[in-house]
């Protein structure tokens, strides 16, 4: 009878021990799920920061090129007036001029 009960009493301990290495492995599990999760997050995030700077320079070199046409075409359209300015000026001086010979 004195060796069923401390079988029964190594059984329990052994069982005890076993639960406890089964809680140990469950926290270690736990923790390197957390420390995974982590590192995905993080992955994540990085990934998304470079995407949001690679759209924010897209956007940037698109508006410095809009602005250089805008620039360009006023550019453009100063130098026509300018020409066409010239061509009325000679014009009016031409006006003016047979004004005061025919006078």
């Amino acid at each position: 009878m004195e060796e069923i009960i401390k079988r029964i009493v190594d059984a329990e301990k052994e069982a005890e021990e076993k639960i406890e290495r089964a809680k140990e492995e469950a926290k270690k599990i736990i923790e390197k799920a957390k420390e995974d999760a982590r590192a995905i997050e993080e992955e994540i995030l990085a990934k998304a920061r470079a995407e949001g700077e690679k759209l924010v320079e897209n956007a940037r070199k698109e508006g410095e090129e809009e602005a250089k046409r805008i620039l360009s075409e006023g550019e453009e359209e100063i130098e026509n007036m300018k020409i066409k300015a010239t061509q009325n000026f000679e014009n009016a001086v031409a006006i003016a001029l047979e004004l005061v010979r025919g006078s």
